[in-house]
C-alpha cells in the first residue's frame, strides 16, 4: 500500500508539472563559396555563409550569418547594427588566417512587414594601407512572423 502511494504522489508530481517552451522559430540559408579581391592584393574567401533570422525573446526578429573562409590580409571584420546602431566586429583569424565565426548581423524590436527579407552587410579586409570591402548578402529569408 505504501509502495503505490508514493507510485500515486510521483505520478501527480510528475503529470502537474509543465514544461514551457521557450524555443524560438528560426528559418535558414546556407550560400557556398564566394572569393572577393582588389587590385592591391587583399583577398577574402568566403568558403560557407549560413544565414538566418529568429524570433527574439522581444517580439521582433534577429538576423546573423556564421561564415568559414580566408583571408589574405592584416585583419578582418564585420558590419552589425541593429535598431539603428552600427557597429564593426573583429573577424578573428589564426595562424594559418582562417576563420569560423558567427556574428548577429541586425535585430529589430517588432516583427517586420515582409514575407521574405534579404540581409546585407560588409566585411572589411585590412592590408597594410589597403581595405577591402566586400558588401555580402543573404538568400531570401522567409520572415517567420509574415502574417
Amino acid at each position: 500500500m505504501k509502495k503505490i502511494s508514493v507510485l500515486l504522489i510521483g505520478l501527480t508530481i510528475l503529470f502537474s508539472c509543465s514544461k514551457e517552451d521557450n524555443s524560438f522559430k528560426e528559418t535558414t540559408c546556407i550560400k557556398s563559396t564566394e572569393n572577393y579581391n582588389n587590385d592591391n592584393g587583399a583577398v577574402l574567401n568566403l568558403t560557407s555563409q549560413k544565414w538566418y533570422l529568429k524570433e527574439n525573446g522581444i517580439g521582433g526578429v534577429d538576423v546573423g550569418v556564421s561564415i568559414i573562409g580566408t583571408t589574405q590580409g592584416d585583419s578582418a571584420s564585420i558590419r552589425t547594427y541593429g535598431d539603428g546602431l552600427i557597429a564593426d566586429s573583429k573577424i578573428e583569424l589564426n595562424s594559418e588566417k582562417e576563420f569560423n565565426q558567427e556574428f548577429g548581423i541586425f535585430f529589430t524590436s517588432a516583427p517586420l512587414s515582409e514575407e521574405f527579407i534579404t540581409a546585407n552587410t560588409i566585411i572589411m579586409v585590412f592590408s597594410g594601407q589597403d581595405t577591402l570591402k566586400a558588401n555580402i548578402s543573404s538568400c531570401s529569408l522567409k520572415n517567420i512572423q509574415y502574417q
